[in-house]
C-alpha cells in the first residue's frame, strides 16, 4: 500500500494527520506560546514554552497550564532531579535581565531556588549525584556552574568561551543524555564588511567540558541543532548552501558522520518501538533496526505537520507526543502501540505522490496510444 496523507478537520479545531494507519491528533493545550522542551518523569508529561508557560498532564489527555508570574519570563530548559522539576531561564527586574531557576514537585507552587543578576540567562540545568551543572551566559561569556542551587556561591565556575566584539551568545541549543550535555551556540562578527557566524559545539561530561568542533558560515540564519535519541547525542549543521551534516557524538568526543549533503534539518529525536525517529519542523524520518541513516533520502521523510511547526518529540503513556509552535501538541494514535504501526511507514507522502503521478502518466500514455491506434484503423 502506498503512503498517504489525509488532513481532516474535527470539532474544536483538532486536526488528524494520517500517514497509512499512523495518526496524529492535535491536543487542546490551551496555550499559544512556542514549546521548546518536554520531558516525561514521575508520571508527569511536562512541556515549557519560550514565554514562560508550563503545561503538564498525568494521562496525556487533560492538560493544565501554569503561567509563571515573572516579568518577561523566558524558559529554556526543564530537568527532573529525582524529587522535583527544575526550570531554567530568565526574567526582568528594573530593566535588568536576571538568570532564573525555579522548582516544583506538584505544580501547585513554584519555588525560586536561584536568581542571579550576574547572569543574563540560564540555558540548561543537569542533575548529577545530588549536585547540578548549570549553563549560563553573561554579556560576552558562556559559563558552566557546578554545585547546589541554594548556596550563595557556586562550588565551581568555568568560563567555556568568550565572544568576538562582546557579542552575546545566540541560537543556543542543548541536548542531554545520561552522561552529560552537548551545547551548540554561535557568535556573530563582521570582517571586511562580511557577516560571519561562528558556531561552537561543546560536550559537557563529569563536570568538565571539551570543544568538539567550530564552524563558520556567512549567512545569519544558519543554525546548529543538538538533541538526544536512544541516549546518544546528535547535532545537525549547515555551513553552506548544500553542506548539511548529521553527526553522532560519542562520550569519547569522537564524531561519527551519519549523513551529509541532505537537508534533513532534524530538530529532535526519540527511540520508540525499536525505531529511531527524527523530526524536523514538518516531517519525520523512521530508522528501523538494521537500517542505516546513510541510506535514507528526502523521499523517506514522512509529512506530519505541513501547516504546523514541530520543535520536540518525547514518548509518554506508551505513545508519542510532538510539541511545536503556537501551543501545538500532537499525540500519536493508539495504533502506535504495536510495532507494525511504525513498520508499515516505509513510503513517505512525497514518494507516494511521486509514484501516483508516474502511474497516472503511464496510464495516460497507454490510453493515448490506444486512441491513436483506433484513429488509424478508422482512417483506413
Amino acid at each position: 500500500m502506498l503512503g498517504k496523507t489525509n488532513i481532516t478537520t474535527l470539532s474544536e479545531g483538532a486536526i488528524v494527520t494520517e500517514v497509512e494507519d499512523f495518526k496524529w491528533i492535535q491536543m487542546q493545550s490551551g496555550v499559544y506560546g512556542n514549546f521548546v522542551k518536554a520531558i516525561y518523569k514521575n508520571d508527569y508529561l511536562v512541556a515549557i514554552t519560550a514565554d514562560g508557560t508550563v503545561v503538564y498532564t498525568t494521562d496525556g489527555e487533560v492538560w493544565q497550564a501554569s503561567v509563571l508570574e515573572y516579568e518577561n519570563c523566558k524558559l529554556n530548559d526543564i530537568e527532573w532531579d529525582g524529587s522535583r522539576f527544575l526550570f531554567a531561564g530568565s526574567y526582568s527586574a528594573n530593566n535588568v535581565t536576571i538568570g532564573l531557576i525555579l522548582a516544583t514537585s506538584n505544580f501547585d507552587a513554584y519555588e525560586m531556588v536561584r536568581s542571579d543578576a550576574e547572569i543574563d540567562s540560564f540555558w540548561a540545568i543537569y542533575s548529577q549525584n545530588g549536585k547540578y551543572l548549570v549553563l549560563g551566559s553573561k554579556s560576552s561569556d558562556m559559563k558552566l556552574f557546578k554545585g547546589t542551587l541554594t548556596d550563595e556561591e557556586w562550588e565551581g565556575t568555568s568560563k567555556i568561551t568568550s565572544y568576538y566584539n562582546d557579542a552575546s551568545p545566540q541560537s543556543i541549543v542543548v541536548g542531554k543524555n545520561t552522561n552529560g550535555m552537548m551545547v551548540t551556540f554561535m557568535n556573530i562578527r563582521t570582517l571586511s564588511s562580511t557577516l560571519y557566524n561562528t558556531y561552537y559545539i561543546y560536550q559537557i561530561i563529569n563536570g568538565g567540558f571539551s570543544l568538539i568542533s567550530t564552524m563558520s558560515v556567512t549567512k545569519s540564519h544558519r543554525n546548529v541543532l543538538a538533541f538526544e535519541c536512544k541516549d546518544a547525542l546528535f547535532y545537525m549543521s549547515l555551513q553552506s548552501s548544500d553542506d548539511y551534516k548529521f553527526v553522532k557524538v560519542l562520550n569519547s568526543r569522537e564524531e561519527i558522520l551519519l549523513s551529509s549533503g541532505i537537508n534533513f534539518m532534524f530538530v529532535d529525536g526519540v527511540y520508540f518501538n525499536g525505531c529511531e525517529l527524527f523530526i524536523n519542523n514538518h516531517e519525520m524520518l523512521i530508522v528501523k533496526k538494521g537500517e542505516s541513516i546513510a541510506d535514507k533520502t528526502l523521499d523517506d521523510l514522512i509529512e506530519i505537520a505541513p501547516e504546523l511547526t514541530m520543535n520536540c518529540i518525547t514518548k509518554a503513556f506508551g505513545q508519542l507526543y510532538i510539541f511545536g509552535n503556537q501551543g501545538t501538541i500532537l499525540k500519536s494514535s493508539v495504533e502506535t502501540n504495536n510495532e507494525n504501526a511504525i513498520a508499515v511507514q516505509t513510503i513517505s507522502a512525497k514518494k507516494a505522490l511521486s509514484d501516483a503521478k508516474q502511474y497516472t502518466d503511464e496510464q495516460y500514455a497507454i490510453l493515448e496510444a490506444r486512441i491513436a491506434a483506433l484513429e488509424g484503423v478508422t482512417t483506413e
